[in-house]
């Protein structure tokens, strides 16, 4: 089988410098897909991009958190248990997972798809911002996502085989119960006929490891190089220096970083070396 990749940059949304860097990248660099956060500060900006560049293609980042030092709340009204005293949705997975009922999770999610479709953008697949939904912290929120997209006939961001879980929470061996839970996820995902990624690859480096641009270039030539046939996605987060949420935040260098390197010609360069196809959701061949 050839390799296929898909590469997704996340957060689009969430601040000024997330959306010019990623609109940058898909104007002059190398990229095949977006996903949006429909209760971030900077949503209006990216689907006012999204609507007038025809280059750029956007999917769901499904929010159930707000992470950074700047909050947002859900978009649904009375969905209590996804925000906190103040009316924020939780910092952490875990926080979310503990407090959230499945119901307000599934209008929740539909809402955010509502507001998109209202804003004249509709979303080419859905995805889980911090992986909230796949029940890593706690419960798993994944039947309600994939009724969602079955619903609406869309991707989802979730590996078919199980060696991407392994990899990327580094595990010698998958336990039992989430191998088990894994399967669970797939067959349901085949019965409702939701389409999903083979492989889902992330960097499995330390943020504290990655103490430069070269070094960071080099994380993901290996990834490149050593990518697994099948359909496989990279998410990653480009922005520029100049945000909100960059002073004070140490992880955010390693977002300029990702952004200089889908610009970089040389990454284009490699993919193209190694003989990987760049696709996307809309134009990937899903089994």
């Amino acid at each position: 089988m050839p390799r296929y990749l898909i590469i997704n940059a996340d957060d689009f949304g969430v601040c000024p410098a997330t959306n010019e860097a990623i609109e940058r990248v898909f104007n002059e660099g190398i990229i095949s897909s977006a996903t949006i956060m429909t209760p971030c500060p900077s949503f209006t900006d990216a689907v006012e991009r999204a609507k007038a560049n025809p280059k750029m293609q956007v999917g769901l980042h499904i929010t159930t958190t707000a992470e950074y030092t700047r909050k947002w709340g859900p978009i649904a009204p009375n969905v209590p248990s996804i925000a906190d005293e103040n009316g924020f949705m939780y910092p952490t997975v875990a926080e979310f997972a503990k407090n959230a009922r499945t119901e307000e999770v599934a209008i929740e999610i539909e809402a955010q798809y509502q507001l998109l479709l209202q804003n004249g953008v509709t979303p080419t697949h859905a995805d889980s911002h911090m992986g909230s939904l796949y029940g890593l912290s706690g419960p798993s929120f994944m039947k309600e996502a994939l009724e969602f997209c079955a619903k609406h006939k869309l991707p989802f961001r979730f590996p078919e085989e199980i060696e991407s879980v392994k990899r990327n929470m580094k595990l010698e061996e998958v336990p039992a119960q989430l191998a088990e839970a894994h399967s669970q996820v797939i067959a349901y995902a085949k019965a409702l006929g939701v389409n999903l990624i083979d492989h889902l690859i992330t960097s499995t480096i330390p943020f504290s490891e990655i103490t430069s641009y070269e070094k960071l270039r080099t994380i993901y030539f290996d990834i490149i190089s050593s990518l697994p046939e099948g359909i496989c996605e990279i998410y990653m987060h480009p922005a520029l220096a100049d945000s909100v949420f960059a002073q004070g935040n140490h992880k955010w260098q390693t977002r300029v970083w990702e952004y200089q390197l889908l610009m970089d010609a040389s990454f284009k360069k490699h993919l193209e070396s190694e003989g990987v196809s760049l696709v996307s959701y809309k134009t990937a061949s899903f089994n």
